[in-house]
């Protein structure tokens, strides 16, 4: 049995790859990698996360002078030609899944840095809690944002309303979420009763 007044199915069940995630949404994270890249300061050192919203701001990074860390080896090889960008690796256990580096040794490098400005994507965006499906992904992901002086969740809507097993951090404790600007009414509503959208 269940409640007329139940909510709908959140929890998401499977984690889809690197490459499965690359087709979903590809427009939408377009638009939001373009409007990201806007928030960027020359000079300024920037942690990106790893996920394909943030592969394609790494691709549209302004063409000054940045400092970028990232645990992310797709990102890590999109700017590693990139003579304007001092580029920082953060190395650990590699977690093929997501072309991602986490474990005790890459948080314990992501703990002794100072960090401008976090962009960050999740899987899930549900009650003002913010998901992803990775445990040690989230720990990462939860110390980038602690140390930033700035926090973006960059996500696009098909995230909210949604939850995966990790909550890492919430919305409360962000700057904005960075979403396309086809965002429904109500979504947007849902995320501006604890943070600010920028699309």
């Amino acid at each position: 049995a269940r409640s007329a007044q139940g909510r709908p199915h959140a929890m998401l069940r499977h984690e889809y790859s690197h490459s499965e995630k690359r087709t979903k949404h590809a427009e939408e994270k377009l638009q939001i990698a373009r409007r990201a890249v806007k928030l960027i300061e020359e000079g300024s050192t920037i942690f990106l996360g790893t996920g394909t919203t943030v592969e394609q701001m790494a691709s549209m990074l302004p063409a000054c002078r940045l400092r970028i860390v990232t645990n992310s080896l797709s990102v890590f090889n999109l700017l590693e030609a990139r003579e304007d960008c001092d580029l920082c690796l953060v190395g650990g256990m590699y977690r093929r899944r997501t072309a991602a580096f986490v474990g005790p040794t890459a948080e314990d490098t992501l703990r002794a840095l100072g960090i401008d400005a976090a962009f960050i994507g999740a899987n899930g965006i549900l009650d003002g809690d913010v998901s992803t499906s990775n445990m040690d992904e989230g720990r990462i992901q939860q110390l980038a944002f602690s140390k930033a002086d700035s926090r973006y969740l960059i996500a696009d809507s098909s995230k909210i309303g949604k939850r995966d097993f990790y909550t890492f951090c919430r919305l409360d404790s962000l700057d904005a979420v960075v979403c396309e600007p086809g965002i429904a009414a109500e979504d947007r509503v849902a995320i501006e009763e604890h943070t600010r959208v920028i699309c």
